[in-house]
């Protein structure tokens, strides 16, 4: 099953998600919609429709709910990312190397629409660290998991330093992503065509060293 945004709550055997984690939904709602200087626990409330002190009550300070917000995007994130990479290095292991680049970007494409307001707020707190270091750090350590998985797709395509590749490539797959949600593509082929070119740039790579 695809793991679409809107099926990815933590919920109790046949419940709702719980109230922690509708806290932190809506507090990725805000930080899209508002930005950083707009994630105050007042604002997260009410678009959580939740009583007054909820927020207060699972996220003492700002600090704790910024971090908690952090998290759960990173929770987040490695079901998709990670359904998207699997999907890849399984059709990268098969010889000829023959990706299924319509599969993939047909992923990443519902990967990418379904959690708008999170990448926005991932955004958000990846400037927000350029001017508060604890920010950055916690989205530095964050980012390290994802860093492991495009280094993983770089050693399948024969890389002869996957750590430097996977690092380029996750930074190519990230400028995809922002001109994908900033300026909506018309070109139906903009996912398939960019992950072709990032894929096969760095076999060629790998082809030319060996």
């Amino acid at each position: 099953m695809s793991a679409k945004e809107d099926v990815a709550h933590e919920r109790a055997p046949g419940g709702p998600p719980s109230r922690r984690v509708q806290l932190l939904d809506a507090a990725i709602r805000v930080l899209a919609a508002h930005g950083l200087r707009g994630l105050t626990h007042r604002a997260v409330q009410q678009e959580a429709g939740l009583p007054h002190g909820s927020v207060t009550y699972y996220f003492k300070t700002r600090d704790q709910l910024v971090y908690g917000v952090i998290d759960r995007m990173t929770e987040l994130e490695r079901r998709q990312a990670g359904e998207v990479a699997d999907e890849l290095l399984r059709t990268m292991a098969v010889h000829p190397f023959r990706p299924d680049y319509p599969r993939i970007a047909e992923l990443t494409h519902e990967w990418w629409s379904t959690s708008r307001d999170r990448q926005l707020a991932r955004y958000e707190m990846q400037l927000a660290g350029t001017r508060e270091p604890a920010i950055q750090e916690a989205m530095n350590r964050s980012a390290r998991e994802f860093w492991k998985l495009t280094e993983l797709v770089a050693l399948a395509t024969g890389s002869q330093d996957a750590a430097n590749d996977g690092e380029v490539l996750l930074a190519f797959i990230d400028g995809m992503m922002f001109h994908f949600l900033v300026h909506a593509p018309e070109n139906p082929k903009y996912l398939e065509t960019g992950l072709r070119f990032a894929i096969e740039s760095l076999r060629a790579a790998g082809d030319a060293v060996a």
